[in-house]
């Protein structure tokens, strides 16, 4: 099956808002081996929306939209999907009943009438409920039955619950062809190493396709096939073959992989950060359940609360600096004994884009991270921008801890 994703909204394009639900059509499909052969952006304006409509379905068997199903007078997919396929709106009672109890709900005064344009439905269109929002999503083919497209609203809180629960078990079974994939998910290794270990286990057996994709966080290889037991077994032998960087079961993230692996463990993380602001903080703080291995988190950006709160002496920064070996160690040390964790972290660096010299660069980084009494301190030098450089901290001192972890006897 051939999909394309059509995304709609004048604010994607100008960059106002990030197209996050490109990217989680994008991976969930992937995830059942059903991968987006193109995508394009446009604007909410009917000509625009009928040109990507003929391009994609020349394309492609099946197009998914987002964006331009709500109440306003800009939100035309609906009306232009329906003009194109040529089939008439109706107004669907259930969903109009739905949309004013929303509303009454809300106590957001008296509903304007341009709501229950959201009632309208393509005839033959398979309605799907909106368990967070009043626009419902739509599964529409045409009269001859050669063109299908599912219209999402755009709101990402509305479209992914509906993504999951309708649309990739209806895409599972009307495909043709049953495929089969396995996902890893690796850390602390470059993209390229992987494939050169995975590729030739992969291209060794015929009808095996390998994907990989690459963030700061971690590295997923994708392996897909029409033979599941083929499938697996290929990928037990990438697994083997890249053992050493596997997250765990279950982790799609590093962050994941130290929740795990500490939560095994029953030990507690304390955290201390000076360059990157409390993002590992977020990192692992934004996982379910944190609360399980996670004490705290100290932002130390002045070196008068690197001694205050953490112990830090002050012979130590009059001759090495914040920005040292001496300094981190310091650092996860004192926030291991201040919190009272078995495991810590800290970073101190140059994010820039100012503030480096010769002798410490912007984006040199020091990260110390502590284990079962064993503090560990390594320098690194990241290229690119404060963005980056802050990120790129993040994904070491996370990888950095978890091998820590890992490469001690349970």
């Amino acid at each position: 099956m051939k999909i394309s994703v059509l995304c709609i909204g004048d604010e994607l394009l100008r960059g106002s808002t990030v197209n996050t639900n490109l990217a989680s059509i994008g991976r969930e499909l992937g995830a059942v081996a059903l991968f987006p052969v193109m995508e394009m952006a446009v604007k909410d304006a009917g000509p625009e929306i009928r040109d990507a409509l003929d391009i994609l379905f020349d394309r492609s068997d099946l197009i998914i939209s987002t964006g331009g199903l709500g109440p306003t007078s800009d939100d035309v997919t609906k009306t232009v999907v329906a003009e194109y396929l040529g089939l008439k709106l109706y107004e669907d009672a259930k969903i109009a009943d739905r949309i004013k109890l929303f509303w009454s709900t809300r106590r957001f005064g008296k509903m304007p009438a341009s709501v229950l344009s959201q009632a309208l439905v393509p005839e033959g269109a398979k309605v799907l409920e909106n368990r967070t929002g009043t626009a419902p999503g739509l599964i529409v083919r045409s009269k001859d039955l050669k063109n299908t497209i599912i219209m999402l609203p755009g709101p990402p809180h509305e479209m992914y619950p509906m993504l999951m629960e309708s649309i990739i078990p209806y895409l599972q079974s009307t495909s043709k062809e049953r495929l089969y994939t396995e996902i890893i998910y690796l850390s602390g290794i470059p993209e390229s190493c992987v494939e050169e270990k995975a590729a030739p286990i992969a291209s060794s057996a015929p009808g095996l396709s390998i994907a990989y994709c690459a963030s700061p966080e971690s590295i997923k290889v994708f392996l897909s096939g029409k033979d599941g037991e083929l499938v697996r077994k290929k990928m037990n032998l990438i697994r083997k073959a890249l053992k050493e960087f596997l997250l765990s079961p279950g982790a799609k993230s590093i962050a994941d992989d130290i929740f795990f692996l500490l939560r095994k463990r029953k030990n507690k993380l304390g955290v201390a950060e000076s360059c990157t602001g409390g993002m590992i903080a977020s990192a692992i703080t934004d996982i379910a359940g944190s609360s399980e291995i996670f004490s705290g988190s100290a932002v130390v950006y002045s070196n008068d609360l690197k001694m205050k709160l953490l112990g830090v002496k002050k012979k130590i920064l009059l001759e090495h600096g914040a920005v040292s070996s001496q300094c981190a160690a310091e650092m996860v040390e004192g926030v291991c004994r201040e919190f009272k964790t078995g495991a810590g972290i800290s970073v101190t660096g140059i994010a820039g884009p100012g503030g480096g010299t010769k002798e410490k660069p912007v984006g040199l980084v020091f990260i110390g991270t502590r284990y079962n009494g064993d503090t560990i301190v390594n320098q690194y030098n990241f290229p690119g921008t404060r963005d980056m450089v802050r990120r790129r901290a993040v994904s070491s001192a996370l990888n950095q801890l978890r091998r820590q972890i890992i490469s001690l006897q349970d």
